[in-house]
């Protein structure tokens, strides 16, 4: 684990708080998600290795928070990073970033993009109940999404000597980046009008959730502060994480970042 992991979470925090601000400000329902609500029921906070901190929202949520958002934030503290407002950004989903710091993670290194200290905000879409239906929409997310990531540059360190990272460079020569975000987000969207039983993060497609679990809402304690989930946190975990209350051997703990620098967060202003 990083030593200094507690003042990264600490800068982190104040990204998430500006998410919150806005959310109840207007009315968004929000959702800390994934190994954030794990830390908030397991330890009342962080994971206490944990390098990151997730939103999750209905689709029709998500784009209404990035539509006011830009006007709400302070353009000196923060930047608000999403596939439309920044060209080479990859992503399906935002990130709040702080500005005058960095975070740059190993898939995205070299990348065009703003690197600063950031929290996740996860857009949920719906899935077909179709199970065949399902796997062919599946892969073709899974296709587009890889041929914008390489495309924008991601995973050249990571990915790059593997056959498929090569075959999407070649097949991107032939289709316009702004083309294939617009593919994906008009493939990833289809099923939004409908009523299905199950939603997805399209970047993470292995988070498969109900979406009745974003029907009700509780309230949990993270680092002091009180932040919303859903209810049923219990069944949402099981079903991400199995035994989610178990706490794994040091040698299993996910660091997910590199390197970091707090910027001005360090200095103790």
């Amino acid at each position: 684990m990083k030593e200094n992991v507690r003042e990264l979470q600490n800068v982190i925090l104040i990204a998430a708080d500006e998410v919150i601000r806005i959310c109840d400000k207007y009315n968004i329902p929000y959702f800390i998600s994934d190994g954030t609500l794990l830390g908030a029921v397991r330890h009342n906070g962080f994971i206490p290795w944990d390098d990151d901190f997730d939103f999750a929202m209905k689709r029709s949520d998500y784009e209404h928070f990035c539509r006011v958002c830009p006007s709400e934030i302070d353009p000196e503290k923060f930047i608000l990073q999403t596939d439309v407002l920044e060209e080479h950004y990859a992503l399906s989903f935002a990130k709040l970033r702080l500005r005058r710091t960095r975070l740059e993670e190993k898939f995205s290194e070299g990348v065009d993009i703003s690197q600063g200290i950031f929290v996740d905000v996860f857009p949920m879409d719906n899935l077909p109940d179709n199970l065949f239906i399902r796997k062919i929409f599946m892969g073709m997310s899974h296709v587009i999404k890889n041929l914008v990531w390489v495309k924008c540059g991601y995973g050249v360190y990571t990915h790059g000597n593997r056959l498929s990272y090569k075959l999407c460079k070649f097949a991107g020569h032939f289709v316009p980046l702004g083309v294939l975000k617009k593919m994906r987000y008009s493939l990833i969207t289809r099923y939004n009008t409908q009523l299905t039983r199950d939603c997805f993060n399209s970047d993470y497609p292995e988070e498969i959730i109900q979406n009745s679990f974003f029907n009700e809402r509780s309230i949990y304690k993270f680092e002091g502060r009180e932040m919303y989930s859903f209810r049923h946190a219990d069944l949402y975990l099981t079903a991400v994480y199995g035994d989610y209350m178990t706490i794994p051997p040091e040698e299993e703990r996910c660091w997910h970042n590199q390197e970091f620098d707090l910027g001005i967060y360090g200095q103790g202003e």
